[in-house]
């Protein structure tokens, strides 16, 4: 599979929260996330924040899932509240090629006011990385942090920057146009 892996070595670095952390449990946590209204584009990343998302009327613009949290129990939520379904594979520990371009095609279908699950054969959780680089200033993605809360991570240049350095430093397994995209300019 093409793509790049994450080293053992950052996992420290990609496991603590890059925005804001909103501590807590249950769907109503959602609710209390301040920068989601004002949001250019609204996006959830793992099943559980999705399906808290959907129940509390917080429809994401972009929801990226993969059908288990904490790569065991199934999340069941509504799929028909999305107007497109993009499927892909990611192994764990990668971003693999297929995945950036479905979250490429799955912000196209946005940017035409569609809703979109980009669903997972694999696992999701690293999703967040290549989303920072290709959504616009100003969007929002939320995403778990096991065992805390939710994390609610605004697009900025900084962060744009500070996902750049992350991703200069996994390892490129295989080429493809779309790696070289993200880890290149825009």
């Amino acid at each position: 599979m093409k793509g790049i892996r994450l080293p053992e070595s950052l996992r420290g670095e990609f496991a603590k929260p890059h925005g804001r952390l909103y501590r807590g449990k249950g769907e109503k946590l959602l609710l209390e996330v301040e920068e989601i209204p004002e949001a250019e584009l609204f996006c959830t990343v793992g099943d559980l924040v999705t399906a808290s998302a959907i129940k509390v009327g917080l429809i994401p613009d972009l929801a990226v899932a993969d059908g288990k949290t904490l790569r065991e129990e199934n999340v069941e939520f509504e799929k028909e509240v999305f107007d497109e379904i993009i499927e892909t594979t990611n192994p764990p520990a990668h971003i693999s090629c297929e995945l950036i371009s479905a979250l490429i095609e799955a912000l196209k279908a946005c940017e035409g006011g569609k809703k979109v699950l980009v669903f997972v054969d694999g696992e999701e959780d690293l999703a967040v990385v290549p989303l920072v680089k290709l959504l616009p200033l100003g969007a929002v993605i939320v995403y778990g942090q096991p065992g805390e809360g939710v994390v609610a991570l605004k697009v900025d240049e900084e962060k744009k920057v500070l996902i750049l350095n992350l991703l200069s430093k996994m390892e490129v397994i295989g080429e493809c146009d779309e790696l070289k995209y993200l880890l290149g300019g825009d």
